[in-house]
């Protein structure tokens, strides 16, 4: 999407169809001059002497009219915006007429005619984008609150385009850069033996960031509650009982289950249903160092199917001690993460309330102990999730899921460098992979291809 954003735009403004009021908008650097030479108000002497007076401020709606290519005079108010304060942070102006289709597109031309050019589509919607008056999220929840045919879609607009999104993911982006910021002045000064931040200090910072991105991931997964789809995903070492706890869960033998460690090579999906909720349970491969292209696969799918679970069920075998991983995994997963103990039926050697202040359930998949209580409290979580609040747009979705995985990633192994003392440029490294693809959702870093798959669908006029 390659526009000259100087020059001087015009398009109708409101609905298509008959009206009691048309709007005509206008936007750029030359709208006050443009719109001076045909507009004539029943006020003053000239617009320019009216701006003259309020230089700075939204003039009151000056009645006059617009003086159309053929002589015809066009009543009306015009309202202007003289300064950087509009919504495209160029002057901007809005003539209001009857709303008849000729006689909005008569005004267009003579407008035309006087300087400007037909606006593309989506192109004051871009100019805001690109001025920095919105980001890449709220601009689909302007298309969103367009094509909203009902009370609940544009209430989930709304609150998108108030910065519902952008604030959160704002907030991270400010907490990763100051972070960085530290990082790299101790790498300036690597010589001078100055500590700018300690180690404990940036994996807080880093485990933070990573809790509240994971935090807007599920703002983004929850979105599909309303449409009867909640994610639950087991997930965990091999043979630590997903597979068994899946087939209790679901009643079925539908993922195989051996005592060979890795038998689930992809991810077993089912619906069930716990409570009044329609589950989609899913059970994933272990996780483990990946090994040849198979492995590889099967543990990107994994992490997708984690990302977007409403629900992680993170599952520990009961007879063992945890593992190191397993410790990592209980002191940075997710809040929407529930442990579960499998395998109680056999001797116990895990004292996990020791070691977690998550939320966790003991469970056999061969006495069925503790499957209801666990019914329960995924219910828990289904109910508290509070989706209503919490929904985005359709297109930010399928647009930032992604990306946001991506940035979580790359979180993700910021935090374990860290741990492993791998060294300060490796996390800084990372730090930046997970801002460049935090980028991509907001619009900080964007390419023609994005701004087309954003702005395509706009109609003209917005």
């Amino acid at each position: 999407m390659s526009l000259d954003i100087e020059d001087t735009i015009v398009a109708i403004a409101s609905a298509p169809g008959q009206a009691m009021r048309g709007i005509v908008r206008v936007a750029g650097p030359q709208t006050v001059a443009v719109v001076g030479l045909i507009f004539d108000s029943f006020e003053s002497d000239s617009l320019a002497k009216t701006l003259s007076q309020a230089p700075r401020k939204l003039t009151s709606a000056l009645s006059g009219k617009l003086i159309l290519e053929d002589g015809i005079a066009l009543p009306g108010e015009l309202l202007v915006w003289p300064t950087n304060k509009s919504f495209t942070r160029q002057p901007t102006a809005e003539f209001h007429t009857i709303g008849s289709s000729p006689l909005l597109q008569s005004a267009v031309k003579a407008i035309c005619k006087a300087g400007a050019r037909i606006a593309e589509p989506g192109e004051f919607t871009l100019r805001a984008f690109l001025s920095g008056r919105i980001d890449l999220t709220q601009a689909e929840a302007v298309l969103a609150v367009i094509d909203s045919t009902g009370e609940e879609q544009m209430d989930t607009a709304l609150r998108q385009l108030a910065g519902g999104l952008a604030g959160p993911l704002g907030e991270i982006r400010r907490q990763l850069i100051g972070t960085l910021a530290e990082l790299e002045a101790g790498l300036d000064f690597v010589e001078e033996d100055i500590e700018f931040i300690s180690k404990s200090e940036l994996k807080r910072q880093l485990l933070l960031a990573s809790t509240n991105l994971d935090k807007v991931a599920q703002q983004i997964n929850a979105r599909d509650i309303d449409s009867g789809s909640i994610k639950v995903v087991l997930y965990g070492l091999p043979n630590s009982g997903k597979s068994s706890l899946f087939n209790a869960l679901t009643n079925s033998e539908s993922a195989i289950v051996t005592q060979v460690a890795g038998t689930t090579t992809d991810f077993v999906s089912a619906s069930v249903e716990i409570g009044s909720n329609a589950i989609e349970l899913v059970d994933t491969a272990g996780i483990e160092a990946s090994v040849g292209s198979i492995k590889t696969q099967s543990q990107s799918q994994r992490e997708t199917q984690q990302q977007q679970a409403l629900v992680r069920l993170l599952c520990i075998d009961s007879s063992k001690p945890s593992s190191e991983w397993e410790i990592k995994e209980l002191k940075q997963a997710a809040p929407n993460t529930l442990v579960v103990l499998t395998k109680s039926d056999l001797d116990q050697s895990n004292d996990i309330s020791k070691q977690t202040e998550l939320p966790f359930v003991i469970t056999s998949s061969v006495t069925s102990t503790g499957l209801d209580q666990l019914r329960d409290q995924i219910e828990l979580i289904v109910a508290g999730a509070q989706p209503a609040e919490t929904s985005v747009v359709g297109s930010t979705v399928l647009r930032a899921s992604e990306s946001l995985r991506e940035s979580q990633r790359s979180l993700e192994h910021a935090i374990s460098a860290t741990q492993g003392d791998l060294g300060e440029e490796i996390v800084a490294a990372e730090i930046r992979l997970a801002l460049q693809a935090l980028g991509q959702v907001v619009g900080t870093v964007y390419t023609d291809d994005i701004l087309d798959l954003v702005f395509g669908k706009f109609c003209i006029g917005k």
